[in-house]
């Protein structure tokens, strides 16, 4: 019982009891009448009949003074069984996000489907078993440098605004094994920027940790992809470099999905909780945050290692 509720207990079970001597006329007791009772713990005698009959239809149990849950009684509005079903069959098959699921079904079952916090639910009731939470075990690459990944996010609107800059983004690179990652920000995203972008962090990767990517993952944006290879910088640095380039599918971000996550980390503990003077200052403190990343922070995807942790210990067992 929370604090709150043995507060409502204390309070009333005591008067209950006093109720009951007035009412039966036991001596001693401390009121002759109830509507002195009344008064002294300033309670209306309405207000008191309520409580005694709960606390008789309860058992005279505590319990049974607290307040009644509200709302819907526990599976009157439930989702029909065999539309939770088909439900479950679509997003174990598409892996589909919520609202996906809901504009999958708006067609079949109107005004029937569930919400997308519904569909959270329901996704919550049918857990997957061992086995098959080992067919969809992420990807990890073995060794530093095997794949890389990298995009780019816009900075949250109200920094932009601060700085009266309506378009400012944040670049990253991060390494598929260990999760080292490397963030610049950015003026825009056009496909030479990203490319200087890129050069610089291969550049740091290998004068501070010593290795090289061999791939690089990216969407299918036009900062990273043009129609004719040999016509786009990007892609042209990538061959000659000899980086082999990765596209993820349309409309897959998961593909790329650590640097997702990085991104999702920065603005969770950088961007949100902290206030920025200016640009230099903005740009000034992602060089800590980028340290303290690398080689302070536990990354929950790493077994709660950190990202230079993980690559020491990578390092150790090829070598």
């Amino acid at each position: 019982m929370i604090y709150s509720q043995q507060i409502i207990v204390k309070r009333w079970i005591p008067i209950l009891k006093e109720y009951e001597k007035c009412k039966r006329k036991v001596t001693p007791r401390s009121f002759k009448f109830i509507k002195n009772l009344c008064q002294a713990h300033h309670i209306s005698k309405k207000e008191l009949g309520r409580y005694y009959r709960k606390w008789l239809e309860g058992g005279r149990k505590p319990e049974s003074l607290l307040p009644s849950k509200r709302g819907a009684k526990p599976g009157s509005r439930r989702t029909p069984k065999d539309i939770e079903r088909n439900i479950v069959k679509a997003y174990r098959r598409f892996g589909s996000n919520r609202y996906e699921l809901v504009l999958l079904f708006k067609p079949y079952y109107l005004d029937k489907t569930p919400s997308p916090a519904t569909m959270d639910r329901i996704k919550a009731r049918y857990p997957l078993n061992e086995s098959q939470k080992k067919i969809i075990k992420r990807y990890e690459k073995q060794a530093p440098g095997e794949l890389a990944h990298i995009d780019l996010s816009k900075i949250p609107k109200d920094i932009r605004c601060s700085f009266k800059i309506k378009e400012l983004y944040i670049a990253a690179v991060c390494d598929d094994c260990s999760r080292l990652a490397y963030a610049e920000i950015v003026k825009d995203k056009r496909a030479s920027t990203l490319t200087y972008f890129m050069a610089r962090s291969l550049s740091w990767f290998k004068q501070i940790y010593n290795f090289e990517f061999e791939s690089i993952m990216s969407d299918n944006g036009t900062e990273f992809k043009g129609q004719l290879k040999y016509e786009h910088p990007f892609e042209t640095m990538c061959e000659e470099l000899g980086i082999k380039h990765i596209y993820t599918r349309p409309y897959r971000p998961q593909t790329n999905g650590k640097i997702e996550a990085f991104f999702k980390i920065i603005k969770n503990e950088f961007f949100y909780p902290n206030s920025f003077d200016s640009k230099e200052d903005l740009v000034m403190n992602l060089g800590n945050f980028l340290f303290e990343y690398n080689h302070l922070r536990r990354h929950g995807g790493l077994n709660y290692e950190t990202p230079f942790d993980k690559l020491k210990k990578v390092t150790e067992l090829l070598s």
